[in-house]
């Protein structure tokens, strides 16, 4: 994904320039629990090299079969809940965490001595924000160095502190003049010492004035300066003085969009040649990897594609590196939004493998699909990486041709033990059974699934080849399997998916009865018996309503709810008398539909129940076909719908004229306020609820309900 911060019209700007960028695709929608994400998602991802990924996800997934990756993820399984469906199966949010705490990435992000390269283009490389780190860095060398007297150290670290305040935001603001510096610059008895921090000060205090001219004249005096940090810290300096002197006014005409027009290129030159002298002398001195940092903001100001691949290839390889001075995830952005999508100037196999994956997302018909000789055209590139090549050859068949025979037959046999390079290694025995599935190889593809469980090491694995599983079981008509004690799976968000959308009442009992957990009771309860209800199965409802069981499972569940209409107190409904039309208690209404069907205060409660608990939504959509739980339902019976049970009542003749009337009443507002059908069922048109409109008035005009409403919708 390109992640930047710039003005609107610069963002339409990128989404539009290639398919392959990670904007591409609406991004939006629920979370689909799949395994085939063939288009990019800003919800969701996987936990293996997918199109669908957002690029970034992908990039750090090879940095970690680049260099071994300790991984701890404290990833916490979600709770149950009425709607599983909102959780996305892998957030990357969670994964950055995972590199954050096992990679000393925080620790090295901002280093010591100047600056860091944030990924916000407005700030990054820019000379204020390093002001914090550099007054940090100035103080320790003056309290470090024995040839300054107290009273000179004072001056001059009181000096650095006020400089501080010179910087606002982005920009440099005018500074008030450093006086103690300065008499330690002009005064007669100022040491050697003191002369040279007080020079560096005035470096300093130009160079975040943005007096550039000024501020290289003060570095280069300290050439040959006799305290180590300052000769060291100069140096650097010039280089970075040098850049930002190159900067100035590359971004005024497009508002810090990632296209930067650089005027001073005889700066900008210079610059490069610093850093790299700098990297050359001393590559693993204290601003090494800050000079690497701003190197890649060079080839990027540059435009020079070519030597900023080269970075990225390095960095991408060696991001555990002390020179590595982006933390692993905005390295992966920084990659995603300075590099581009353009592969003639890549020839990195990992970097060459994050763009064809996004190559392979679908594509309308105007779009050139990525083909089989694009991907061939990089086999040379690829020298080394064979078994990298090999997977983008069958993800390719896989997602842009979708030949799933072919795809098998290029990952070949399956080979037992760890998986090597862990993620490339998962990713291929995923991709393989995927296409298993694809083909309708549904025992193989749970074979395969099987075997591949005890494999998945890494946190994130294991949840997605119980997915694979679980949609395998699902698909050959096995779903109890993932709730049997031999055969359980231990994602919970899977079993809710599954409980939610699949379960018929046998499984539903079984798990209040045996619960993986209370959330798990609570879920099942609350679905058995709003299906038993809703399904018209009321005889199974009586025998399985509990008021004791529905209070236990709130108690034991207490948590900010979500969605507090979907909690077990609703089946605890008391009744009412809305708009004065009486009901009783839910149970006693449901006991009148167990006696009589048709009965129609029965059904008008009912539909009160449903209407005052906001439950009208509850079957109101399901997972697509080719999601978990999208296939058909268990469960016997029908979905409710209110708007069908009014429209029946108001044409039924024996419906009673109170009944009616209360009906014709309901089904009106169904549409209120907005036109739109809130109440399910096939919709109305506006001249059919006109005419209830006038129904009402012309034969119920008496009625409360007649007298209150002034309009159809």
């Amino acid at each position: 994904m390109r992640q930047v911060f710039l003005t609107s019209a610069a963002i339409m700007l990128l989404c539009s320039t290639s398919q392959a960028f990670a904007c591409a695709g609406d991004g939006l929608g629920r979370a689909g629990w799949k395994l085939d994400h063939k288009d990019f998602s800003s919800r969701d991802n996987l936990p293996f090299l997918s199109p669908g990924n957002d690029s970034r996800v992908n990039a750090q997934f090879l940095m970690m079969d680049a260099r071994p990756w300790p991984v701890d993820a404290r990833k916490d399984e979600a709770k149950l809940d009425i709607y599983p469906d909102y959780f996305v199966l892998f957030a990357r949010d969670v994964f950055n965490d995972a590199f954050a705490r096992n990679s000393c990435d925080y620790a090295r992000r901002l280093v010591k001595d100047a600056t860091s390269t944030p990924s916000d283009f407005l700030e990054e490389g820019t000379r204020c924000v390093s002001v914090q780190s550099g007054e940090d860095g100035f103080v320790q060398a003056a309290q470090a160095d024995r040839a300054l007297s107290d009273a000179a150290r004072a001056a001059l670290i009181r000096s650095r502190k006020e400089m501080t305040a010179a910087c606002r935001g982005n920009d440099a603001a005018p500074g008030a003049p450093n006086l103690a510096a300065n008499l330690y610059v002009a005064g007669a008895d100022a040491s050697a010492a003191a002369r040279e921090f007080a020079t560096y000060l005035a470096g300093a205090k130009s160079f975040y004035d943005g007096g550039f001219d000024a501020a290289l004249a003060a570095f280069r005096g300290l050439a040959k300066a006799q305290n180590e940090w300052l000769r060291e810290s100069a140096r650097y300096m010039v280089a970075r003085t040098l850049l930002n002197k190159a900067s100035v006014g590359a971004f005024a005409e497009l508002d810090g969009a990632p296209e930067p027009k650089v005027a001073d290129r005889d700066s900008l030159k210079a610059a490069e040649a610093e850093f790299k002298s700098y990297l050359a002398d001393d590559p693993h001195g204290r601003y090494a990897a800050s000079a690497r940092g701003l190197l890649r903001r060079v080839y990027w100001l540059a435009g020079d594609r070519l030597q900023a691949a080269t970075e990225y290839a390095w960095q991408l390889s060696h991001a555990r590196d002390p020179n590595a001075n982006l933390r692993s995830s905005d390295l992966a952005a920084e990659i995603d939004s300075k590099l581009g999508l353009d592969s003639q100037d890549v020839h990195d196999a990992n970097l060459l493998a994050i763009d064809d994956l996004t190559m392979m997302r679908q594509t309308d018909e105007s779009q050139k699909k990525f083909s089989a000789a694009d991907l061939d055209a990089q086999a040379r590139d690829f020298a080394g990486h064979e078994a990298l090549f090999n997977f983008l050859e069958a993800a390719r068949a896989y997602y842009v041709d979708g030949d799933h025979a072919k795809a098998l037959t290029l990952l070949g046999d399956s080979t037992p033990g760890p998986l090597s390079p862990p993620n490339l290694g998962f990713s291929r025995e995923v991709l393989r059974g995927q296409a298993l599935m694809a083909d309708g190889r549904n025992a193989a593809a749970i074979d395969h699934w099987t075997r591949l469980l005890p494999r998945a090491t890494l946190p994130w694995q294991k949840e997605a080849v119980e997915l694979g599983l679980a949609l395998s079981w699902e698909r050959s008509g096995e779903v109890n399997k993932v709730f049997l004690k031999d055969t359980q799976l231990s994602s919970a968000r899977i079993r809710a998916m599954l409980l939610r959308y699949i379960a018929g009442p046998i499984l539903l009992r079984m798990a209040v009865a045996d619960p993986a957990s209370a959330e798990e009771r609570k879920l099942a309860r609350f679905v058995l018996l709003f299906k038993e209800a809703t399904h018209g199965q009321y005889a199974g409802f009586l025998r399985d309503y509990s008021a004791e069981g529905l209070a236990k499972d709130d108690a034991d569940t207490a948590r900010p709810g979500q969605y507090p209409n979907y909690q077990s107190s609703v089946f605890l409904w008391g009744g009412g008398a809305d708009k004065g039309y009486v009901c009783p208690d839910l149970k006693s209404i449901v006991g009148e539909l167990a006696a009589n069907p048709q009965d129609p205060h029965a059904m008008l409660c009912f539909g009160d129940f449903i209407r005052t608990n906001s439950l009208d939504g509850f079957e109101a959509s399901r997972p697509k076909p080719d999601e978990l739980g999208g296939g058909k339902s268990i469960f016997p019976g029908e979905p409710y719908a209110r708007g069908e049970v009014y429209k029946k009542l108001i044409g039924a003749p024996a419906t009673p004229a109170r009944e009616r009337a209360y009906a014709l009443y309901r089904a009106i507002n169904c549409y209120a306020p907005a036109n739109n059908n809130t109440c399910g069922g096939k919709d109305v048109e506006k001249a059919q609820r006109k005419a209830w409109y006038d129904q009402l008035k012309a034969q119920y005009g008496a009625t409360t309900w007649a007298k209150s409403l002034r309009y159809y919708w």
